[in-house]
């Protein structure tokens, strides 16, 4: 079953195209019943995601608590991230179901030409495709977030998750799971979240420190294990694995990095006048009137591989103009930036290096299921197939069968 009115993204730029959409959006209600609420003691999910973690991070890994989910649950053998393997995309790609030339997250920093500079996501204006918190709010169940990419507020439906905290990167793990349990045991049931998704740090930061699978990056893992493995006692204490299913992703992978370019500096030495945006194995340009030649130059003299946005390999998917003017990705082992850390992403999402995890356990998710190559594309779908609330029809993915049960399957 699927939404009968389709949304897409308003080939317009800014807040204006913002509001078109949710005048489409506001449209599409009025002409149809509204949806029936659901039970506030139907089935749940809670949706974690470790940022920049592999699969070989956690999965076989001797971390306690991750070697008993995917004994008990169900596993991918990679979940494949969209174009930029970059943690903001990704992170709304989780919770839209669609690439980022529609929900215009396109990079961790990027500039629309009417709204200017982008640089943080608690802003959920700034996605054009209607996220999960207020979907499933359309469909009367209650959500929660804890540091997920736009989830501070309301979004342009006026509706958002019921719960959100502010980014706070110094935040342990521990705190988290706390609230989260603590959100699960809401007395006034009407208030009690269906839907928690919520951002750990994973292995990212030590990763681009010291490298994928340095000795920083698995204790980082080993402390977040700890979490983990309480989330699943309390998970278990409150008896909801029968009807809650605890997801475990990650938003991209890893790949060591040998090579750092400075491509600003260098475009600024060789008098170009342009902006980089963004950074690792993926930049965009923003350039001045008449630089896209010597951009493009320079950046190819630096063994990168660099286009005006609109002649770039389509696979890619980079149609939005909050793409830039011009694109440029770094070889594997290479990195675009000053930052001389041993790891980087941003790369193809078909490279193994870039490869996400997935992991579930509780409803739907059989014991040593294996659920073979994933998209994150759908996560989304499959989430809102768990809960029991219809697909919009915008949703690029589809939901995994085997981690549905049959009931719920539309």
């Amino acid at each position: 079953m699927v939404d009968s009115a389709p949304v897409r993204r308003i080939p317009i730029s800014g807040w204006p195209r913002a509001l078109a959409l949710a005048a489409a959006l506001l449209a599409s209600c009025a002409a149809e019943p509204a949806p029936g609420p659901v039970a506030a003691e139907g089935p749940g999910v809670v949706l974690i995601s470790l940022d920049g973690t592999r699969p070989e991070d956690v999965i076989g890994a001797g971390l306690p608590a991750f070697d008993e989910i995917a004994r008990l649950g169900a596993r991918a053998e990679r979940l494949v991230p969209v174009f930029p393997t970059n943690t903001f995309p990704n992170h709304v790609t989780l919770v839209t179901g669609v690439r980022p030339a529609l929900h215009g997250i396109v990079n961790n920093a990027f500039a629309d030409p009417e709204r200017g500079l982008f640089r943080y996501g608690g802003d959920p204006g700034w996605i054009e495709v209607e996220p999960l918190w207020s979907w499933v709010g359309r469909h009367g169940v209650v959500s929660a977030s804890y540091h997920w990419v736009g989830s501070e507020g309301a979004w342009t439906s006026g509706r958002g998750p019921r719960h959100w905290k502010r980014f706070d990167g110094g935040t342990p793990e521990a705190e988290k799971v706390e609230q989260i349990l603590a959100w699960l045991d809401e007395p006034d049931p009407a208030a009690r979240p269906r839907l928690v998704t919520a951002w750990f740090h994973g292995a990212d930061h030590e990763a681009h420190e010291h490298g994928p699978g340095s000795a920083e990056a698995r204790r980082a893992l080993r402390e977040q294990d700890a979490a983990v493995g309480e989330l699943l006692r309390g998970l278990r204490a409150r008896d909801a694995l029968g009807r809650f299913t605890l997801v475990l992703v990650s938003d991209h992978g890893m790949a060591p990095v040998r090579r750092w370019i400075d491509l600003q500096q260098r475009l600024d030495e060789a008098g170009v006048r342009a902006r980089v945006l963004g950074g690792g194995g993926f930049a965009s340009l923003a350039l001045d009137a008449g630089a896209l030649a010597g951009a493009l130059r320079v950046a190819r003299e630096q063994g990168l591989e660099a286009w005006p946005r609109e002649e770039a390999p389509a696979e890619l998917g980079l149609d939005h103009p909050r793409f830039g003017d011009a694109v440029v990705l770094a070889p594997p082992g290479t990195a675009i930036g000053r930052h001389g850390g041993a790891g980087g992403h941003g790369y193809r999402p078909e490279r193994p290096e870039m490869s996400a995890f997935l992991l579930a356990v509780g409803r739907g998710a059989e014991p040593g299921e294996e659920l073979g190559r994933l998209r994150a594309l759908d996560v989304a779908p499959t989430l809102l197939a768990l809960l029991g609330v219809p697909r919009p029809e915008w949703m690029e993915g589809r939901p995994v069968a085997a981690l549905v049960p049959d009931e719920a399957l539309p």
